[in-house]
């Protein structure tokens, strides 16, 4: 029989009361604080429920259960309990959502961000970043924000002091996440990684286990109190192991993500530690632990000759972002008149993915057919060099450019530029006939099809001029002759390479 004073429906708001002071209360502070709220009689306070428990005990550990999972109060696991910042947003602005029936409505309190309000999220993180001292081109930041949202797993590609780093630092800070907080987390690699053991970890000869960094991390991102918080990895020069010996497992855990209901609320994975000869103790802490869907690995890579290449199993797992591009004369951030943004406190499905097959895209078929097509299109010009590519990439694409669809972020053209060369071009690489052949149409794909380029070998040819004299080529001329202009650049670059060397690539720098 319930006890008429109090519902349990009721208790979630005079239990974060009792912590709203922000220090430590104990779990006997809260039973007693409720039963002094509900002016419960001591038969009433210790009144028994069917299996012998205190009835009010075993409501108030529900709802600590529950308020736990929302992130809205935290704790020691052996008593010792604090409300969160979330908490305190809830308890301050929307009261009312406190209780057991409501619950479910505190995540989209956070933020509710809806797709209008992308951009504007995505111009003041470009903004908190130039004020920084930080200028990079136009559209980079926008096309960061959609691969990550894409897929959880971008690598940065470039020269050596260009930015790579500093760009995911700075975009982490410009969302709450630093090192300071623990959601940005940097990770040196080292040459000599064979394995996963150091971002894993390992059992150690008296069988304990020892976590890995970036098990450590997934440990505190997954707790209740994290979930709705962003955390950042940045594996810094990537390459200088080679990442299919140390990350290939994680890679292949990032891909068994999957919807954890039918409501398509959550995110799961496959678990990341394998239970073998691991402790009991050791199971119950780490037995489970997945990639929740706050996580966001971030590669940042150097192309020279202390570098290893990467594999089609990695470049298909990931958008490929290329950074030469620097402006020394951009000095904009020393103008003090120039307002610093505070960084931004947004829920991670700012940042999470909305699709993980191309069913969940459904509103946006026709889009998806466009796109389909000229990936049919451009796959025609791939395969006879065996570079053509597959569902995952077709996915991904389609993914990134639904996104930019919803939130205007990039135009149409644009956007397909970013995925031909992040997505397309870094598969291309070879010393044959048919590797230039493959470069040659993937040029005319990007050019606009009204023009006529003429022949390659004719030096007096557009063709020709764009190739072997890109420098007398003003900015005008190739947005006046190609749609996909950052393509037909690297491509450029790519056929004079193999002009000169007799090979190329999409990493040659």
């Amino acid at each position: 029989m319930g006890n008429p004073k109090y519902k349990r429906n009721d208790l979630p708001l005079p239990f974060l009361k009792v912590l709203e002071d922000e220090t430590t209360h104990s779990i006997t502070e809260v039973y007693d604080a409720i039963a002094g709220e509900y002016k419960l009689t001591k038969d009433e306070r210790y009144e028994k429920n069917q299996s012998g428990k205190s009835k009010l005990e075993t409501d108030v550990l529900w709802v600590r259960t529950e308020l736990a999972q929302k992130g809205l109060l935290d704790g020691d696991g052996k008593g010792t309990l604090w409300i969160t910042s979330l908490g305190k947003k809830v308890l301050s602005n929307s009261p009312e959502l406190l209780r057991m029936n409501k619950l479910v409505e505190v995540k989209q309190l956070v933020l509710r961000i809806m797709d209008e309000d992308v951009k504007s999220l995505v111009e003041n993180i470009q903004s908190f970043i130039r004020s920084q001292g930080y200028s990079f081109p136009k559209h980079t930041i926008g096309n960061f924000y959609l691969s990550l949202k894409t897929k959880p797993f971008v690598i940065l590609a470039g020269i050596s002091g260009t930015g790579k780093t500093k760009l995911v630092k700075l975009f982490a800070e410009a969302l709450g996440a630093t090192k300071a907080n623990g959601q940005f987390n940097l990770i040196p690699v080292r040459p000599d990684w064979n394995d996963p053991s150091d971002l894993i970890g390992y059992t150690d000869l008296s069988g304990k286990f020892q976590p890995g960094t970036i098990t450590k991390v997934l440990y505190e991102a997954i707790k209740p109190s994290n979930s709705y918080k962003p955390y950042f990895i940045c594996l810094d020069e990537m390459n200088l192991a080679r990442v299919e010996h140390y990350f290939s497992d994680l890679l292949s855990i990032i891909e068994t993500q999957e919807w954890k209901d039918e409501g398509k609320s959550r995110i799961t994975t496959h678990t990341v530690v394998s239970e073998m000869s691991m402790s009991q103790e050791d199971r119950e802490t780490y037995g489970e632990l997945h990639i929740p869907e706050n996580v966001y690995f971030i590669g940042t890579v150097n192309m020279d000759e202390t570098t290893h290449p990467f594999s089609k199993k990695v470049l298909d797992r990931a958008n490929t972002i290329e950074f030469n591009y620097i402006n020394l004369e951009d000095l904009n951030f020393l103008d003090d008149t120039l307002q610093s943004p505070h960084p931004i406190e947004v829920d991670h499905s700012f940042l999470r993915s909305d699709y993980l097959t191309l069913k969940d895209v459904e509103d946006h078929t026709t889009l998806i057919q466009e796109v389909s097509s000229r990936l049919q299109q451009i796959n025609k010009y791939l395969e006879p060099i065996q570079s053509h590519i597959g569902y995952r990439v077709r996915d991904a694409v389609c993914f990134y450019m639904t996104y930019n669809d919803r939130f205007k972020i990039l135009s149409d053209t644009v956007a397909f530029d970013m995925q031909l060369c992040q997505k397309i071009l870094p598969r291309v690489q070879g010393s044959s006939t048919n590797v230039k052949q493959t470069l040659i149409d993937l040029l005319l794909f990007a050019a606009k099809k009204s023009i006529d380029l003429g022949d390659l070998d004719n030096p007096s040819s557009k063709l020709n001029k764009f190739i072997f004299k890109p420098a007398k080529m003003s900015e005008d001329e190739w947005s006046n002759h190609f749609r996909y202009v950052a393509s037909a650049k690297k491509i450029a670059f790519m056929l004079r390479r193999f002009d000169e060397d007799g090979f190329t690539s999409f990493w040659l720098s």
